[in-house]
């Protein structure tokens, strides 16, 4: 799985939407090496633009945003990493 964190972006305030990076690089490496890319799924973070500052209150506005982005790949198996969490045979 590889997360990806979003960024504030520099022209909107600390609770705007988060802006994320291009990951065209990322996936052609991970297909590259034989990775195929079976879902994605987001994490969401809480963030209130208008607590504690009743002045600021200009109706109802969302108070999540998406912060991380996760890829989900997979690949077949070689058998050799599977070999290193099992005991070893008594003989």
């Amino acid at each position: 799985m590889v997360k990806v964190a979003g960024k504030p972006a520099e022209t909107l305030a600390d609770y705007g939407a988060l802006v994320y990076g291009d990951q065209t690089a990322m996936l052609n490496k991970m297909g590259n090496e034989g990775w195929e890319l079976v879902s994605t799924y987001t994490e969401t973070a809480t963030a209130f633009p208008n607590f504690g500052d009743a002045s600021y209150v200009t109706g109802i506005r969302d108070n999540t945003r998406t912060s991380v982005i996760n890829f989900v790949f997979k690949r077949q198996s070689d058998g050799k990493e599977e070999t290193k969490d099992k005991p070893a045979k008594k003989k």
